[in-house]
């Protein structure tokens, strides 16, 4: 289990690269029908990297549209440790401020801006949208800006320490009647270069810090790029030690980072030591020959384990039988009858979890009887199991055998809570996976706290009864060359260990242990109905050797969930909804690397 725990937290925690692995392939273009027939744009680049920019489009907007939208890719093409991140946007639509909701994509690598209201249309016809925003990173070291350019003027003086790199006009899924960009520089330019693809651009101001670039007629989703060569020094720029893929995982703040990771590793040692002081420590089980006196199969399971074994519903039934409580009649496989046969002092000396089952069952009567063929048959054996469950947990209580640990109730809760803590910090947005790293850890390392028996704690009398049911049990289930018991003279305590044989999930081993002392068969106890059951006297005590009558319960019981769910009358109904919206790549060719991002109409 502890490592499926792992495996699904990995997958919690990483779960964004696998996503940006799907999403990378991108999309098709999605060409908008409105056209941008005018793009002015100003671009001012300060000595610290700072881009400022106004970017003005006239558009001219078909039927049906709300607005338009802008993203901005955060990743610096120029630095994979570096991020770009608008800030300050602000925009108007023919001279008035509009509507604009900022929203995250492709789990933080796209920051989109939609411009416009979902609840209503803009008016066809020529609309003026001016868009201002500021971004860290205009200027980047000159190795870092590749590109193959189709129009360039004026030379570097000397090599180059920092260029201007930009998308100056955009992945704007718009055609694109005219372009006219102005970039102000921190100081004089050297080569100026720029490339629209297999598209005209020119670009003027070599010499100067003012720069001019046009370009015409442009597709939907051709950028223009421009590289402008400086003689000023490259400014230092704030990165991160993971790129943006790790975003979504890790954050923005490595020392976020850091104490996450430190915090997750104190969370799986407390986990650890929570866990390792609930256990008991087992004592000593010297084998013993009989079990512990007044407890039943179940009884003597349950203070082993603390937990109701599986077949606690059988054990207990076929303990009935053995006790002359009750007899068992079967004319096949699936039909069994259950008939009350004790008389009221016999079921008063009975241990009271075997008393509360057959209260139960409605055979603690003489006459009493459940047939398993009857409807109510299997609301009664589930009534019977969940009595038997809850008469266990009493009984140790109530006997001083148990006592709750509320330190280890506090430690289950707390495990309950990382889990969620987990779920929520690895499935939300709001902020990096790694929030859920800590929960995990310690939800991990805990998980024991959740297992069987731990909440309570035996007493110093229960630990002796422990002890001596654990000896019974290693009677039960040891190789025969362990112990000296006398099958042969012992037949009928054999016969009447068969019921805690089958508590302990040990029919098989009991029976094999008889016929290796004894090289013959197990008897076959005369209060269990085999030959109407169908069973061979030989595969009785195999594993499935009691499973008619296991499986007639089981059955019984299914049937009547089957028919409670059926007339239940519930109904269900689920709705799926997804979300849509512009999908893009930024891979530009040849050119269009110089990032700025780009929009489109919607």
């Amino acid at each position: 289990m502890s490592l499926v725990l792992i495996a699904l937290s990995a997958l919690g925690l990483l779960w964004p690269l696998l996503l940006q692995s799907h999403s990378a392939k991108g999309g098709p273009l999605t060409e908008s029908p409105s056209t941008i027939t005018n793009f002015d744009a100003t671009y001012r680049v300060t000595a610290d990297g700072k881009l400022t920019a106004t970017e003005t489009l006239t558009v001219e907007m078909t039927a049906d549209q709300h607005g338009i939208f802008r993203f901005f890719p955060v990743a610096d093409p120029t630095d994979p440790h570096a991020r770009m991140d608008p800030h300050d946007v602000h925009v108007t639509m023919d001279g008035q401020f509009v509507r604009e909701e900022t929203e995250s994509r492709d789990n933080g690598t796209i920051s989109v801006v939609r411009i416009g209201d979902e609840n209503k249309l803009v008016s066809p016809g020529p609309h003026t949208y001016t868009i201002q925003y500021t971004v860290d990173g205009g200027l980047v070291k000159a190795s870092t800006a590749p590109g193959d350019f189709t129009a360039r003027a004026g030379a570097n003086p000397a090599p180059p320490t920092a260029s201007f790199y930009y998308n100056v006009v955009g992945f704007w899924m718009m055609k694109i009647t005219a372009a006219h960009v102005h970039i102000g520089l921190p100081g004089p330019a050297g080569l100026v270069q720029c490339t629209a693809g297999p598209h005209p651009c020119s670009i003027a101001g070599a010499g100067t810090n003012q720069v001019t670039v046009t370009a015409g007629a442009l597709p939907a989703g051709n950028p223009v790029t421009a590289r402008v060569d400086l003689q000023v020094p490259a400014p230092d720029r704030a990165t991160l030690p993971w790129t943006i893929r790790f975003d979504r995982i890790l954050g923005r703040w490595p020392k976020l980072a850091i104490a996450l990771a430190v915090l997750s590793v104190l969370a799986a040692l407390v986990g650890y030591l929570w866990d390792r002081r609930s256990r008991e420590r087992t004592p000593g089980t010297p084998v013993l020959y009989a079990p512990p006196d007044g407890l039943g199969p179940v009884q003597t399971a349950y203070i082993v384990t603390e937990k109701v074994s599986k077949h606690a519903m059988v054990a207990t039934l076929l303990y009935l039988a053995e006790r002359k409580l009750v007899r068992l009649d079967s004319t096949s496989p699936t039909k069994w009858t259950i008939t009350g046969t004790g008389t009221p002092e016999q079921w008063a000396a009975a241990d009271p979890v075997t008393r509360a089952v057959g209260e139960a069952l409605g055979v603690d009567t003489e006459g009493g009887t459940l047939n398993f063929a009857s409807r109510t048959a299997g609301g009664d054996l589930l009534s019977a199991k969940r009595q038997l469950e809850s008469a266990c947990e009493s009984w140790s209580r109530d006997s001083g055998f148990m006592v709750t640990a509320l330190t280890e109730n506090t430690g289950q809760a707390y495990v309950i809570f990382g889990s969620v803590g987990a779920l929520l910090g690895f499935a939300l947005p709001l902020w990096p996976t790694m929030l859920g790293l800590p929960f995990a850890a310690f939800a991990i390392a805990g998980f024991g706290l959740l297992a069987p028996g731990v909440g309570t704690r035996r007493t110093k009398s229960g630990r002796q009864v422990w002890s001596r049911a654990a000896g019974f049990q290693r009677l039960l289930t040891t190789p025969s060359s362990e112990d000296r018991f006398d099958y042969a003279a012992h037949k009928d305590l054999f016969i009447s260990y068969v019921p805690y044989a089958v508590a302990f999930d040990a029919a098989d081993k009991w029976a094999a242990k008889y016929q290796t002392a004894t090289a013959s068969e197990p008897p076959i106890p005369a209060w269990y109905p085999v030959a109407g059951a169908g069973s061979q006297a030989a595969t009785l005590y195999t594993p499935n050797g009691f499973g008619n009558f296991d499986s007639a319960v089981s059955s019984s019981i299914s049937a009547y969930k089957s028919w409670q769910s059926a007339t239940s009358g519930y109904t269900s109904s689920s709705s799926s909804w997804g979300s849509g919206g512009p999908s893009w790549s930024s891979d530009g060719g040849s050119w269009g690397g110089g990032g700025g991002g780009g929009g489109g109409t919607w």
